[in-house]
């Protein structure tokens, strides 16, 4: 049984021992190795700090987005921060946005800087192991993450410090 016939094409029992070749290896040849622990155990947590009772969570996965949202105490606009879950565990600040340019909110020369729009939008990309945040008095602080919503001020006082981190369950 030759391999190729006279034009030098491969013959088809050649061509079925190739898929033999390939199949057996693919049943063979060890499978990739999985990492031991699933990263969709995740869970974004708000904790009292820095007593760390547990005021909230809801279950996240590795790059599922959250925002945090809440008005600008002094000018009274909203402000809105964009996180991405981190499969490690952190959390990573992707933007903020606001209408205008007020104490407090992201701003620098180096700074990704977009003013199209209504909302003017800076990038961040700073990643982060927690985030700690006063539980403000005026500021009506939201967390929204997928269909879950939680206001700050219904989990703690005014002027409470609150930490919010990535949690393994």
């Amino acid at each position: 049984m030759p391999g190729r016939d006279d034009s030098g094409r491969v013959c088809l029992p050649m061509a079925r021992r190739i898929a033999l070749c390939v199949l057996v290896a693919a049943v063979l040849l060890p499978l990739p190795s999985w990492p031991a622990e699933r990263t969709d155990n995740l869970q974004l947590q708000i904790l009292r700090h820095p007593d760390g009772d547990l005021l909230w969570q809801v279950p996240v996965r590795p790059g599922d987005l959250f925002r945090l949202e809440y008005t600008h105490s002094s000018d009274g606009t909203p402000v809105r921060d964009l996180f991405r879950v981190e499969e490690d565990g952190y959390l990573v600040i992707l933007e903020e946005q606001y209408l205008w340019y007020g104490s407090g909110l992201e701003s620098h020369p180096q700074a990704s800087i977009s003013f199209d729009g209504e909302y003017t939008r800076v990038t961040v990309n700073r990643r982060l192991q927690q985030l700690l945040l006063r539980v403000g008095r005026v500021s009506r602080q939201v967390i929204w993450s997928g269909d879950s919503r939680v206001a700050l001020a219904g989990l703690a006082p005014g002027g409470s410090l609150l930490q919010l981190r990535i949690a393994k369950r």
